[in-house]
């Protein structure tokens, strides 16, 4: 979708877009807005509801829906995947309430053979499907549905919104081992990283780990890196799907991330790709003449640390995340590869970084010099002239 698209929007999408940028950048609402509406319709997302939270804030959520309509996207929502119990009567209100708004939906049993099918009819229709779950364990067919309509985004709304607790700038989980937190709950978790630390950490209540099991085996039966999941309350929805940092909690498989010695081990053209488009510059021919001390990259190159010998440590050359991969939390399974290795490093980064502020949580201390803004992290004071000369004296690695 180009910007022309963007500037073709309705009056009711622009103010979408305009509230979108009241809780975040605008240029993360339009990203995220161009990329959900690049996919096929029945890809943008599937939303799991669970029944308190509907009644609670059933305005809300209606609301929210009416905004995803007017910015063209429609997405099924599942009831009843916690518990079966009333989910035909709250189906019908839900009905009704979007009737009121002027949104159509059609009604659908989980367990429908062809719903997949059905589903993809009824949303090229712009209709909102209302998909029913009777049985008592749904995330393996949930899962599957989501693996059918290749899902780029799950959604699981409840009252409490994210996990964990909520308001703190991190919790530790183990010796060394942190997550961070913010207003909405725990921003991130890596399933394959997390989950056994955080749940014997004791500081996930116990309807908190029993939600994270389903997750876990919802995600496992999509089969696809691609696929996230947010935890999050109805009223941020919105927040949720269109910023970066997002309202809630992030949950994923976790990313596989491979240690390469020399440039010759990987696909230098998907590394290149993958550079340029992370800092949107043509990368100079001669960046792949210097030897890396080591390369971190994410399985389906998403993501990629480079560093290189330093000053009594490592100098982290490039630190890259491809834009539509941003908000996945692949930095983070990034940050902790390479730091489990070099716990000496400093890096440098131009002062109007967008991460410049996840940059400073992660250092020890940081200085601008000119052009740069110079960051380490394990070194002494007296260490930090030699460090910083030598961050701020390393070439160019880009045209322009």
């Amino acid at each position: 979708m180009s910007d022309s698209d963007l500037r073709g929007l309705s009056a009711a999408a622009e103010t979408v877009l305009t509230f979108l940028a009241s809780v975040g950048r605008r240029s993360e609402a339009e990203f995220y807005l161009r990329l959900f509406r690049q996919l096929p319709k029945e890809s943008f997302a599937l939303v799991l509801i669970r029944q308190p939270a509907l009644h609670s804030a059933p305005g809300s959520f209606v609301e929210q829906l009416r905004f995803l309509a007017d910015l063209g996207l429609v997405a099924p929502i599942v009831l009843g995947a916690w518990s079966p119990r009333g989910v035909d009567a709250a189906a019908a209100d839900l009905a009704d309430d979007l009737a009121r708004r002027e949104l159509d939906t059609v009604r659908y049993d989980l367990a429908k053979p062809d719903l997949a099918e059905a589903l993809i009819r009824s949303l090229n229709e712009r209709v909102i499907p209302l998909v029913c779950a009777h049985q008592t364990e749904p995330f393996e067919i949930i899962g599957q549905l989501a693996r059918r309509l290749q899902t780029r985004k799950l959604v699981v709304l409840r009252r409490e919104g994210g996990l964990g607790p909520h308001g703190l700038r991190t919790i530790e989980v183990g010796p060394g081992h942190e997550l961070p937190v913010h207003s909405g709950g725990i921003s991130v978790v890596n399933l394959r990283a997390d989950r056994d630390a955080l749940v014997s950490s004791g500081r996930l209540p116990p309807r908190d780990k029993k939600l994270l099991t389903a997750i876990h085996k919802l995600l496992e039966h999509t089969e696809s890196p691609r696929t996230t999941l947010s935890v999050t309350s109805p009223l941020s929805l919105l927040n949720e799907l269109f910023t970066v940092k997002g309202a809630g909690t992030l949950v994923k498989l976790g990313s596989a991330i491979q240690r390469f010695n020399s440039y010759a081990e990987l696909d230098r053209v998907r590394l290149t790709a993958l550079l340029e488009s992370s800092f949107k510059r043509k990368l100079k021919l001669s960046f792949f003449e210097a030897a890396p001390e080591a390369i971190y990259l994410e399985e389906h190159y998403r993501g990629a640390a480079l560093v290189q010998p330093g000053v009594g440590g490592v100098f982290l050359s490039k630190f890259a995340v491809d834009p539509v991969a941003q908000g996945e939390g692949i930095g983070q399974d990034l940050w902790r590869a390479m730091y489990r290795d070099t716990p000496r490093l400093y890096w440098r980064s131009r002062p109007n970084n967008t991460i410049l502020g996840w940059y400073k949580s992660v250092c020890d201390g940081f200085t601008h010099q000119g052009d740069w803004a110079v960051f380490w992290r394990g070194y002494a004071p007296k260490e930090l002239e030699a460090v910083i000369s030598d961050a701020i004296d390393r070439p160019v690695d880009f045209e322009g």
